[in-house]
């Protein structure tokens, strides 16, 4: 965790301190900043105080200070002279009627919650009594409010999962018909806070923004003793949380206003489970994959069959699956580093052609394949692309039918974000003369003096769309994540620009997690156990946005040829128990037992099973809605031909032109394309820079001239078919 508490025996709750402490944890990307510790207290003047009516003794002091309401659930911010008093014995009462509990936990850094009181409107009182210091109590009141209790929305109806504790504490609730999202948590510690909702800037989260059920929802929150700006500096003291919230939707996206063109909205049959696991793999239909389209996954449930993902338009999994008697010709690889015992440049270059080859041949047939030898230069000397050049013929020589692409060293034009550190400002001329005069960003597919090249030889352009950084110092709350789509659009054109990849398949290669950029915090995650009860936090990356996850996978689909959803593990166990804990756990975790002695010891999963998922994958959920998604319009996308389609936005018409992603990303404003194929039509849009919970209503023009209407929500994509 980013947040570290003061010594135990001067308080139980984090509310109260937090500090930030250099190095506390290990982690992969070294991501902590500054070396001096320094504390910050928690203002929590806008919360109401509770009327503390016996003390607890002098041996611990406890008392109940602030509390606060969310629905049916009361928190209170407790204080002790010492620690360890948890778990309590507590008696609320009202108007002469009693609720007791025996045994309630309470993890440090958290509130002290009750949930779902069956309370009335007005005053109560709050006995809380130490089961591990005998003695120490203490007897607050405090007033319950009906309203608010009537506001919560349902907890069947929304499912949350991510950082737990006092910083953030995000969800929606109703009011006069319409749909809120608040954080109920509004953490100011004099330190500057900004709130993110996928990946953009929004104010006003601390009162409550009106949202949409039936859409995934990540927030993400940042505080930094410096404007944000400067969140590329780890010498500042920084923090970040993030928790993501999915709201149900009662039936399926209404129709729009479009009166010639039919929706693909989210169907109502699509949600997601309580549980960290996916359920993809068995809660969607079965459909085949799109025709002459790739969707490369991860088999990610231990205990479902590899044939359920083939039945849900995967089209390959991981080369360890041929243990599941899965053919080669449906596996996939990526080669890492450790191929080559990751030895160095040096040594790979002094390699003899026949040993070389001798390597090629140790290669698993499978049928896709790809390079990801990141220990050398993305630019190959000529003595690393020769001996690439023996390796890649080899392949193609034993195995002719394997698809060959080099993750590492690229197409000839590597991804480019349009967002540049030094300026928001998009310069489209600098893009844009890439249509007309495309040139490759490095030398590593040039020909030899025998007019041999790597090129010859591989059959899928990559384009890289892993998420990128949400740093932003834009005034508008824009980050460079938004750019993304956008980036990946003109990258998959230019590349198809080159006589030598025109021909080739166009796959976007993703993964589920934001990257970080500038030793960024890592955001604690927290996994619920039951034997023994208790909680673990992991540190983790901070997840990407669901609409990104969709927008990616639905024009992966429509503007290149699909994709390859990179993971980090081989399939995972079920249950809320299996984890197998250790000092040395590269995450870095910390246990918290519900009866505050039990030791994670004895929270050890069975060695012979898989472990638990440690974060909610819901964007590999979303990756497989964007596949199903495309499936409906498959037999336009199949054969059909692509175009940018004008539209309108303040009454001026934006004409289409050949570097339309291009213009779109430097006016900000949205991209639609479409695909027809004899007289049928599928026009897929998005806005990658409104706000997350603004709607846009664009007018559009199509290939026949007419005029048609589609509706874009925040930044998610709009999937449209129809007739010309």
């Amino acid at each position: 965790m980013s947040g570290r508490a003061l010594s135990k025996n001067t308080i139980i709750l984090l509310a109260l301190v937090i500090t930030l402490v250099a190095g506390s944890v290990t982690w992969a990307w070294k991501r902590f900043g500054p070396t001096d510790t320094v504390a910050y207290t928690m203002q929590a003047e806008d919360f109401p105080l509770a009327k503390t009516i016996v003390t607890g003794d002098a041996a611990c002091d406890l008392s109940v200070r602030h509390y606060k309401q969310i629905g049916r659930e009361l928190q209170f911010e407790l204080y002790a002279s010492v620690g360890g008093l948890a778990p309590y014995k507590v008696e609320i009462a009202q108007k002469n009627r009693k609720y007791n509990f025996p045994s309630a936990p309470h993890r440090p850094g958290t509130w002290f919650s009750m949930a779902d009181l069956a309370l009335s409107n007005g005053p109560a009182t709050i006995r809380i009594e130490s089961l591990a210091q005998p003695g120490c109590s203490t007897v607050a009141e405090f007033e319950f409010d009906i309203r608010k209790a009537n506001a919560a929305l349902s907890a069947n109806s929304w499912v949350r999962h991510g950082s737990e504790d006092i910083m953030l504490d995000v969800r929606p609730l109703q009011a006069n018909g319409k749909l809120y999202l608040k954080d109920f948590a509004n953490y100011k510690d004099g330190r500057n806070r900004y709130y993110l909702i996928d990946n953009i800037v929004v104010d006003g989260l601390e009162n409550g923004i009106e949202i949409k059920p039936g859409y995934l929802y990540s927030v993400t929150a940042c505080w930094i003793d410096a404007p944000y700006g400067e969140w590329w500096n780890k010498l500042r003291n920084r923090t970040m949380r993030q928790q993501n919230i999915w709201i149900a939707q009662n039936s399926e996206a209404p129709a729009s206003n479009a009166t010639g063109l039919t929706p693909i909205p989210i169907p109502g049959w699509f949600g997601l489970s309580r549980e960290m696991n996916v359920q993809f793999d068995t809660k969607f239909p079965e459909f085949e994959p799109i025709k002459g389209k790739y969707a490369l996954q991860y088999r990610l449930n231990a205990e479902v069959p590899p044939g359920n993902y083939f039945k849900r338009g995967v089209t390959h999994l991981p080369k360890w699956e041929h243990e599941q008697k899965v053919p080669n010709q449906k596996l996939h690889w990526t080669e890492p580093p450790g191929f080559f015992k990751d030895r160095d440049e040096a040594w790979f270059s002094s390699l003899s052609q026949k040993e070389v080859e001798a390597f090629a041949d140790q290669v698993y047939p499978t049928g896709v394949y790809a390079y990801d030898f990141e220990f050398w230069n993305r630019n190959y000397t000529p003595e690393i692309k020769k001996r690439l050049l023996w390796f890649t013929k080899r392949l193609k020589k034993k195995q002719p039918d394997m698809a060959i692409f080099d993750y590492w060293g690229g197409p000839a034009y590597r991804n480019r974000n349009f967002w540049s550190d030094q300026s928001d400002k998009i310069d489209p001329s600098f893009f844009s003369r890439d249509y007309s005069n495309p040139s490759p960003s490095h030398n590593n597919l040039t020909p030899d003096a025998q007019g041999e090249s790597m090129a010859n030889y591989f059959s899928i352009n990559m384009v890289d769309v892993y998420p990128v950084s949400f740093f932003s110092n834009d005034a508008d709350g824009i980050t460079p994540s938004n750019y993304l789509i956008l980036s990946a659009i003109h990258s998959s054109r230019i590349n198809r620009l080159f006589p030598y990849q025109k021909n080739n398949k166009t796959i976007w290669f993703g993964w589920n997690r934001d990257m970080a950029r500038y030793d960024d915090p890592a955001v604690p995650w927290v996994v619920h156990t039951t034997a023994p009860r208790g909680e673990i936090i992991f540190n983790q990356l901070a997840m990407m946005p669901a609409s990104q996850a969709l927008g990616l996978s639905l024009f992966s689909f429509v503007e290149a040829e699909g994709y390859y959803l990179w993971h980090d593990n081989q399939p995972l166990g079920r249950g809320a128990n299996n984890y197998l804990l250790s000092k040395d756990d590269w995450y870095g975790f910390e246990w918290f037992a519900a009866d505050g002695r039990t030791d994670h010891a004895r929270l050890q999963g069975r060695r012979d099973r898989p472990q638990s998922p440690r974060y909610w994958d819901y964007p590999t959920e979303f990756y497989v809605l964007g596949n199903w998604m495309a499936k409906q319009v498959e037999d336009i996308l199949v054969g059909g031909k692509k175009v940018d389609l004008d539209y309108q936005l303040d009454g001026q018409w934006r004409k289409a032109s050949v570097d339309q992603a291009v213009q779109s990303a430097a006016r900000r404003e949205p991209f639609v394309m479409a695909v027809v194929n004899q007289g049928k039509i599928a026009v897929l849009g998005i806005d990658s820079f409104q706000k997350p919970n603004e709607s846009r209503e664009v007018t559009i023009r199509l290939p026949n001239g007419k005029t048609e209407r589609i509706q874009l929500y925040g930044n998610w994509p709009g999937l449209y078919r129809g007739t010309l």
